[in-house]
């Protein structure tokens, strides 16, 4: 099995040992200017990427008022998580076999795509099919986290992601940007859509000029191999298995107390069959005799090196990605009028200050600490504490909620950059790298994507069974005599004019009833996040069951040097290696 498994195509030249000969010193390798210039290209596609991500996301409520309503406007930006959290592994895989430069200009262009479909948007359905388009095309994307690392020496990896993750920060005000968009400019949510097809087609043009990676002819000079007996070797079964299970997955769980009851058959079905779809993939995986599988089984069979990093890095998943969705909530609930744009966009930006944050982290001290077992347990711990601690959310706590939120967020930030490093690391073979990032960005994304459908369900819910105590107290104390199912119907829109058009309505009544809704969110809140608490736990029993890499392997030796360096640009001079 490993014998089928284990990749016969090798890099020549651009491939090289996990450390130096025994005996031989070693030699650092330098980068070209060639190198920094492709480095600088996927910046710009990494910060395009989270652009299509956030800022969709952080409109949807202006884009359904306007080509709506329709309740499928949700999948405007779940569909972004449920295409990407598929694509990131599987072209990853594929281009570990084929190349990956073709595989990220297609993706920066697919992305260009999709904003242009987004800001010609006349109906909800093809707002949908934007965020299509931008999952598929940020799914190759996000294979940035391997094509940086496999660039520089080892023992830089840590902090290249570290410099990666903080020159997102553009991208880091997304929600700011588009609520600036939509209060100053005539366009309105279209201009969020605009300025994507100006990021993304930098992006497609800077990496067509200059990312150039192992092409498909280097990696497979010594084999011989055409692409066409490639693609008759790839794992097909596996990939049709992966993508349907993820999507069903990802379906059954937004339908759950959303669309459909978590009891009705549209929610158990896919969730159902999504488990099964998983079981047989395990078991072909590891049993078929693929030439190249979709997922090498010798990962997964290395517990501490992977396994246990996946389930670490999907409870990080949970909160980074479900604050995208929790928190604009939440701060537009309880502490934002509805007529304050700007500061709507100033509360839901504050989550992504978490992340030059972590950047911040991993430059500065994860590189030189080592020990990234007790750094990855450390941060699990913080993290798990921090969200619980955002279960004291009040009326008048903002200072200190969005302190825990920081925190809490740079913990998970920084578990990401922790792992991606960790991972590559550890890999006996480097040609496995774009499957095993890929691998943690999809337990990233799906991490995000499951907490967002549990995290809604359960605030929704306990809201629901919270309002109608809350609403009759306060409104009695006001002096409300009339029809509480009224007062309850009025409170779904909490507006001025729902409440108005209720009978015995005065002035005290109308702040009693909106106060009323503020403290049932409240309480809904506090009770997502001490349910996270549990999720928390399992990520620091996991990063327990981690282990550090070991010295040796952070080298100053690349994994890649891409097709356009010479062998001067890489030694100083040297006349090259043999």
């Amino acid at each position: 099995m490993e014998g089928t498994e284990k990749h016969q195509t090798e890099f020549v030249d651009t491939m090289v040992p996990a450390s130096p000969p025994p005996g031989e010193e070693e030699a650092v390798e330098h980068m070209s200017w060639h190198t920094y210039l492709g480095l600088f290209s996927l910046l710009i596609s990494f910060n395009g990427y989270l652009f299509t991500q956030i800022m969709p996301s952080a409109v949807l409520a202006f884009i359904n008022a306007d080509l709506g309503p329709d309740t499928n406007y949700v999948w405007i930006s779940v569909s972004w998580n449920l295409v990407a959290a598929v694509v990131v592994t599987v072209s990853g895989r594929l281009a570990d076999i084929f190349g990956r430069r073709w595989f990220l200009i297609a993706g920066a262009f697919i992305s260009t795509v999709g904003a242009i479909v987004g800001a010609t948007s006349q109906s909800i359905n093809q707002s949908v099919a934007s965020g299509v388009l931008f999952g598929l095309g940020g799914g190759m994307q996000e294979m940035v986290f391997s094509c940086i690392q496999e660039l520089v020496p080892n023992n830089k990896r840590f902090l290249t992601i570290g410099i990666f993750e903080f020159g997102n920060l553009p991208a880091m005000f997304s929600a700011l940007i588009s609520y600036s968009f939509i209060a100053h400019t005539g366009t309105g949510w279209r201009a969020c859509y605009y300025f994507c097809i100006a990021i993304e087609g930098a992006a497609t043009v800077t990496m067509f000029f200059f990312y150039y990676p192992p092409s498909f002819t280097t990696k497979h000079l010594l084999d011989h191999k055409t692409r066409l007996q490639l693609v008759m070797e790839t794992d097909f079964v596996g990939l049709f298995t992966f993508s349907a299970a993820c999507a069903l997955l990802l379906v059954g769980i937004n339908w759950g107390g959303v669309l459909h009851p978590w009891k009705s058959t549209y929610v158990i079905a896919p969730i159902a069959i999504s488990g099964v779809l998983f079981i047989f993939l395990g078991l072909w995986e590891a049993y078929a005799p693929l030439a190249y599988p979709l997922f090498p089984a010798r990962l997964f069979r290395r517990f501490r090196d992977f396994t246990a990093i996946l389930v670490v890095v999907f409870v990080a998943g949970m909160l980074y990605y479900s604050n995208l969705i929790i928190w604009p909530r939440l701060t537009s609930l309880i502490w934002i009028r509805a007529d304050e744009t700007m500061k709507r966009g100033l509360y839901a930006n504050i989550s992504n200050f978490s992340t030059p944050l972590a950047a911040l982290y991993g430059m500065l001290i994860m590189p030189w600490v080592n020990h990234e077992r007790w750094q990855v347990t450390a941060l699990a711990t913080l993290q798990t504490a921090f969200t619980g601690a955002l279960a004291s959310v009040g009326l008048h706590t903002q200072g200190m909620t969005i302190f825990f939120l920081l925190v809490a967020g740079t913990c998970a930030t920084a578990t990401n950059i922790m792992v991606f490093g960790t991972v590559s690391l550890l890999l006996d073979d480097q040609e496995d790298i774009g499957v095993s990032i890929g691998l943690v960005s999809t337990s990233r994304l799906i991490g995000g994507a499951v907490a967002g459908a549990i995290y809604t369900s359960i605030y929704t819910n306990r809201y629901a069974s919270e309002i109608p105590a809350i609403l009759r107290d306060q409104a009695s104390q006001a002096g409300f005599s009339g029809s509480l199912e009224a007062l309850l119907a009025a409170s779904k829109a909490n507006t001025a004019t729902a409440y108005n058009a209720v009978a015995g309505m005065t002035p005290q009544v109308l702040a009693a009833s909106q106060l009323a809704v503020k403290e049932a969110y409240i309480q809904a809140f506090k009770l997502v996040f001490l349910v996270a608490i549990a999720f928390g736990v399992v990520a620091i029993a996991s990063a327990l069951m981690t282990r550090s890499v070991p010295m040796e392997n952070k080298h100053s030796k690349r994994a890649v040097i891409m097709e356009n360096e010479h062998d001067k640009d890489r030694t100083g001079g040297a006349e090259g290696k043999t």
